[in-house]
């Protein structure tokens, strides 16, 4: 009898020691699987899906950036196990729509309180005291950039760059080109644009890797002060907006140097007209 209740002690202990290890396992996966771009589609109780919010993670450097409605935003995280912390976020200085604003500053307060994740197949899920706050997806199912494009939705790019005092907008398009100097968009100048100029930039915008167009690392950070030109590029393609980090306008990272150049460059041409 004994006998019996030893070999059942020590059967129970194997048990419970394997399944601490498969806990600490399912931790580190966690926390391995939460690297990349997750896109924002509920905020509490709301559906914010329209509002293209996103939130990347680089588990290398432990920062942290996204696009938070109208400004990117960029900090850093720390996790242990399930448990997330978030610190230094800052974003951009440009200004937007009341409404917009509102998500954004809503958004940025909620980020703020989240102390915890969870991740169930391509959904994440920010938490404070088992409350759920933000609900975001990874874009792995996503359609294919290739295939967007085939199927004749809407491609665009958006050059942005803001500073303390100046602001500076250019969104080009198949159809024509939009330019302002307006930080409420309200004064936009519309020019066309040349068939061949725009086979040129759909080429390179086809080349960008959009999984990757959040993270690529500003080469300087002059853009950080408020007196300095922050510049930001985004690639709609159909109703989905990637968005890079800020960078120093002048000096774009090296993965978007060539595209940055080339809508600068059509823009100085066709306002020059």
């Amino acid at each position: 009898m004994k006998f019996i209740i030893s070999l059942f002690t020590l059967l129970l202990t194997v048990s419970s020691c394997d399944s601490s290890k498969k806990g600490i396992e399912n931790s580190a996966t966690m926390q391995d699987t939460l690297s990349g771009t997750y896109y924002i589609t509920q905020m509490g109780n709301t559906d914010v899906s329209l509002n293209k919010l996103a939130i990347s993670f680089d588990e290398k450097t432990n920062k942290v950036t996204g696009f938070s409605g109208c400004n990117s935003f960029f900090g850093s995280y720390s996790l242990e196990n399930n448990s997330i912390t978030f610190s230094n976020i800052a974003t951009s200085k440009k200004m937007c729509p009341k409404d917009i604003m509102a998500v954004e500053m809503q958004f940025l307060k909620v980020l703020n309180q989240v102390h915890a994740f969870s991740i169930k197949g391509n959904i994440v899920s920010f938490l404070n005291n088992d409350i759920v706050l933000l609900k975001a997806s990874s874009n792995s199912s996503t359609t294919k950039k290739s295939t967007v494009i085939n199927d004749g939705y809407k491609t665009a790019v958006k050059y942005q760059t803001t500073s303390r005092g100046s602001y500076n907008f250019i969104l080009i398009s198949k159809d024509n080109i939009l330019v302002s100097e307006d930080r409420h968009l309200q004064n936009i100048k519309t020019y066309s644009i040349d068939a061949t100029e725009w086979n040129v930039l759909h080429k390179l915008i086809d080349a960008v890797n959009l999984e990757e167009l959040s993270e690529v690392t500003p080469p300087s950070n002059n853009h950080q002060h408020d007196e300095a030109l922050h510049a930001t590029l985004s690639l709609q393609i159909g109703d989905i907006e990637y968005t890079s980090p800020g960078f120093d306008h002048g000096n774009p990272p090296k993965e978007i140097e060539t595209l940055v150049n080339k809508v600068l460059s059509i823009k100085e041409k066709t306002v020059k007209q």
